[in-house]
């Protein structure tokens, strides 16, 4: 069975997208089997992996039981598949709402994919919603970037509330930094101080870098074009922090 991490924050622009699509390409270098979920509307991880979606597929097809598997496309990359966002994929909260199973459609749909794949991505869209709370029951893993700033703690204990009062319960929660400027004093200070207050932070901090914004206009992920770059390193080392988790 597949393992399912989600990238997600109730806030937007702390590179989620650009972390969920590294890490994929990590697992996918390891010879994994490896599929990431782009249900952003943004659509920035199917751009980074050059993935369209298929001309006529439709967001009321894919919540169908075969949808997902029928939208999976390839990659330029050996192991790494992409199911991509639709357009009007944010109408996929409406169609959700007219459920029965409308808090756990997207964990049902994803059986039939954990048997084809190893490790299944989520990039997540910001926000609590209803989506958002299909994604967090869905995650084996729910992982949370953060940046080092006051408002990035605030929001992660707007989530930990919200999970308590949803009664959602995934196997991991985790949070890291991301976007870190160790020029700003605040930004190297955060871990020290909150560690305590969020044991959930892992070590990994991913520093804030042009090569990461580069992935934009080369569509490859940053740590196969250039793994020696010191962002890049921090994307192994969160990538061995998680898979330590699931060993």
């Amino acid at each position: 069975m597949a393992q399912t991490v989600a990238l997600y924050s109730v806030k937007g622009g702390v590179g989620k997208t650009a972390s969920a699509v590294n890490l994929a390409a990590l697992s996918a270098a390891a010879g994994r089997r490896t599929l990431v979920w782009d249900l952003d509307p943004q659509s920035a991880a199917s751009w980074y992996l050059q993935g369209e979606a298929e001309t006529g597929r439709s967001v009321k097809k894919l919540l169908k039981r075969k949808g997902l598997a029928a939208s999976v496309r390839p990659t330029p990359h050996a192991h790494l598949w992409v199911l991509p966002a639709l357009p009007g994929q944010q109408a996929i909260e409406h169609h959700l709402a007219d459920r029965k199973d409308a808090g756990y459609r997207l964990a049902k749909l994803l059986d039939p994919l954990a048997e084809e794949f190893e490790e299944i991505w989520i990039d997540a869209p910001p926000g609590l919603s209803l989506l958002a709370d299909n994604v967090l029951r869905a995650a084996d893993m729910v992982l949370v970037p953060m940046v080092p700033t006051h408002l990035s703690e605030r929001t992660w204990f707007q989530l930990k509330a919200h999970l308590g009062d949803r009664k959602i319960h995934p196997e991991h929660l985790r949070a890291f930094l991301s976007m870190v400027d160790r020029r700003r004093t605040l930004h190297r200070e955060f871990a020290d101080r909150h560690h305590r207050d969020i044991p959930e932070l892992l070590g990994a901090q991913v520093p804030y870098a042009s090569a990461i914004e580069r992935m934009g206009e080369d569509q490859q992920p940053s740590v196969y074009r250039d793994p020696r770059h010191p962002a890049n390193l921090a994307y192994r080392e969160l990538w061995d922090e998680i898979d330590a988790l699931f060993a």
